[in-house]
């Protein structure tokens, strides 16, 4: 069955002349990757995996979208199909906590939806900077191209990954559920259809428009403690340049140099304290002056630029 799912999946491959690059497809799965990690607390493996998973999901669904759009009936399941697959690998990565947060945000649980005449993802409704991201690039950004997709693991490649994670047990399928009308109400409409049928467009509006990338109480607060890890370790070849914060990344997060410390400016400290140089070259005459009254006293000069 599952091979014959596949196999249908691939003439919808090689037949669709809608499809989206595969540039795009890369920047749409770290856009996505990247929030998730912003919100659910991704280690450095859960990031790049999650990565892997998401864009195996939008390049399997980007091939059968337009139909989905159309709504025809096979190709909608043919998605949902794809989703729970998606969904499932992502409970094998992610702890019960991250995926209890995950199937409770739909912008994650269910990624992508329609109105009109074009799909698009959730996600982008909800931060509309589409291009600030929190953290650095995947390690393989761009030469990964779906080696650990369902195609070549139809258990899941993530399964066992993560053995001793405490992983959330039940099954959440969205095929055959019983909120299955809903979420296909608020994703695609309800204007299933057979493929001689005549077209009729969704016309869903997307609640989520709050603008989290603006909003102070988002940007560079999230509290991963994973951030220094992933995005230093990846740059070894910009250890050599001037250190400077990157714009609009989190602010603990440099180009250079600072690999795992989550303040860059701590490197600038022994320039900080002006006023501690002008009370040095302003005691020294009084030294000078004093020097029988300061060995009395037992506190020397050096004694005092060592204390410094």
């Amino acid at each position: 069955m599952k091979k014959l799912f596949f196999t249908l999946l691939m003439v919808f491959v090689a037949g669709s002349c809608m499809a989206m690059s595969k540039s795009k497809i890369r920047k749409s799965a770290r856009f996505l990757t990247d929030r998730m990690a912003y919100e659910l607390d991704l280690t450095v493996q859960q990031y790049d995996d999650c990565y892997e998973i998401n864009y195996d999901f939008i390049k399997a669904a980007n091939y059968i979208m337009d139909d989905v759009v159309y709504g025809y009936r096979d190709a909608i399941y043919q998605y949902y199909q794809l989703l729970d697959y998606r969904n499932e690998d992502m409970r094998y990565v992610l702890t019960y906590y991250q995926y209890n947060k995950f199937i409770n945000s739909e912008y994650f649980y269910r990624p992508i939806y329609s109105t009109g005449t074009r799909w698009a993802l959730r996600i982008y409704t909800i931060y509309s900077n589409h291009n600030f991201y929190f953290f650095d690039a995947p390690y393989h950004y761009k030469i990964y191209d779906g080696g650990h997709s369902r195609i070549h693991f139809s258990n899941g490649f993530y399964n066992d990954r993560y053995r001793g994670l405490d992983h959330f047990t039940e099954h959440h399928y969205i095929m055959g559920s019983q909120t299955f009308g809903h979420s296909l109400k608020n994703d695609f409409g309800t204007n299933l259809k057979e493929r001689n049928q005549p077209i009729v467009y969704n016309n869903y509006k997307n609640p989520n428009q709050n603008n989290r990338t603006k909003d102070e109480r988002y940007r560079d607060m999230s509290g991963n403690t994973n951030s220094p890890q992933i995005n230093n370790r990846n740059q070894p070849q910009q250890n050599t340049q001037p250190q400077q914060t990157t714009s609009g990344r989190r602010q603990g997060t440099t180009t250079t140099g600072t690999r795992g410390n989550r303040s860059g400016s701590t490197t600038s400290t022994p320039q900080s304290n002006n006023s501690g140089s002008g009370s040095s070259s302003s005691s020294t005459s009084t030294r000078s002056s004093n020097s029988s009254s300061s060995r009395s006293s037992g506190t020397t000069t050096s004694g005092r630029r060592g204390g410094r």
